[in-house]
């Protein structure tokens, strides 16, 4: 929605005499709920798909064109998915992504899309199919609106930091 729409129908709950305040928090709220939500999941397909399943499908689907990824050890690491996409065919396999329970947050962007910065560790899968935590870090993801894919949503920045290993 955009500035203009969401004025408009505010004015149009007023002049249906509807608490125009209360309502927008009420919308604004839900709003924010239900794309934390539906981004949680984007997430964990994305790190499934990149780490696991080596599906490129839907990390190609999941990533705007012109991502751009920064990393604390290696700093501008990618300027187009194209760049990524092709390091993470040739690594995916043998590890996962776990997140952090209860770290992850989203915030909304204004009518861009909505950031999300949360906690999570990489962990190494052994033979027997158990997995040995390697290392932990932060990040925070920029999704954009983008209905050019099947999810609606892409990664459009990528700012992952504060890596350290785990012994």
């Amino acid at each position: 929605m955009t500035r203009t729409q969401k004025i408009l129908s505010t004015a149009a709950l007023a002049a249906a005499g509807v608490s125009g305040a209360a309502q927008a928090q009420d919308t604004a709220a839900e709003t924010e709920e239900s794309v934390a939500a539906n981004l949680k999941q984007l997430d964990a397909q994305l790190f499934q798909a990149a780490f696991e399943t080596c599906d490129m499908d839907v990390v190609t689907d999941l990533l705007a064109d012109d991502l751009e990824f920064y990393h604390d050890r290696d700093g501008l690491s990618y300027t187009t998915a194209d760049a990524f996409i092709a390091d993470v065919k040739r690594d995916c396999g043998g590890g996962k992504r776990v997140l952090i329970e209860d770290s992850l947050t989203t915030h909304m962007i204004g009518d861009f899309g909505a950031m999300q910065h949360g906690r999570h560790e990489f962990h190494q899968v052994m033979p027997d199919g158990s997995s040995i935590a390697r290392e932990k870090g932060v990040f925070m993801h920029m999704w954009k609106r983008d209905d050019s894919g099947t999810a609606g949503w892409k990664v459009s920045r990528v700012i992952s930091y504060d890596h350290e290993g785990i012994e």
